[in-house]
């Protein structure tokens, strides 16, 4: 292209403009099917509202990104399924496992939650140490759980898989088994849900570990848009938002 020399300096000047305008314009957000479970604390639904601690959260993310409210309560394993096969899916709060890693794109944590052993109260057995709980003669847990995953991986032969955590601790209250996992701020809902009576349990203290959940995306959504929904997140922590929502949660007893 040929500029005459005393239109140099006014071409530049819009070239820069122009520029600027392009990079002051708010980037928008791709629109994704967003999705999570019904598992209080995190997601679950009260007098016909969706609430929970990781959806607050994510309430907060889509208000930095642009994204429409819009979020779908569905059975874990068809919304693990869609993420996993489908493009433009996010689901939450998913555990980061190794096993996990390569099929999604990750932001967060999103929040953490911390895993222990609970024990009917009348029961004989007393363990100090994760060791400890291979002496029991069964630990109940759920299948596909990380906890479960965990106790696997670690060479763990006395487990007994159920369905559902709400089975594992029905029968732990029966006494047909010794130990159930769960994280602490899952406990007290599933509790209230499915009518146990919490008094007859105790928390051992022994932990397996602390679990960070996650924002997880379909494998093929753009690295960009990673990045971005990152900093939102990042963003809600740094501003003070995410410790009032935490402790919201706490004071209701989770």
């Amino acid at each position: 292209m040929n500029i005459p020399g005393k239109s140099l300096l006014t071409y530049a000047i819009r070239c820069l403009f122009a520029l600027l305008l392009i990079v002051s314009q708010p980037a928008t957000s791709q629109t994704f099917t967003v999705m999570t479970e019904d598992f209080a604390p995190f997601g679950y639904v009260e007098n016909g509202e969706l609430n929970g601690l990781s959806v607050d959260i994510i309430r907060e993310v889509f208000a930095i990104v642009g994204h429409p409210d819009d979020i779908e309560m569905l059975p874990w394993a068809r919304a693990y399924k869609e993420t996993k096969r489908k493009s433009n899916r996010i689901l939450f709060s998913m555990s980061r496992t190794p096993e996990r890693e390569p099929l999604f794109k990750w932001v967060g944590p999103l929040v953490e939650d911390r895993i222990t052993f609970y024990r009917h109260k009348d029961s004989d057995i007393n363990i100090q140490s994760l060791e400890d709980a291979r002496e029991a003669n069964a630990i109940l847990v759920t299948r596909g759980f990380p906890e479960t995953e965990f106790l696997q991986n670690q060479d763990f032969n006395n487990l007994y898989i159920t369905n559902s955590p709400i089975q594992a601790f029905s029968m732990l209250v029966m006494g047909r088994g010794d130990l159930a996992p769960i994280g602490e701020f899952a406990y007290k809902p599933l509790m209230q849900k499915s009518s146990i009576d919490a008094e007859s349990l105790q928390n051992t203290g022994v932990e397996l570990f602390n679990i960070q959940l996650y924002i997880a995306f379909s494998k093929d959504t753009p690295e960009e848009e990673i990045t971005r929904w990152q900093a939102a997140l990042d963003q809600v922590k740094a501003s003070g938002k995410y410790g009032e929502i935490i402790r919201r949660y706490s004071d209701l007893g989770y």
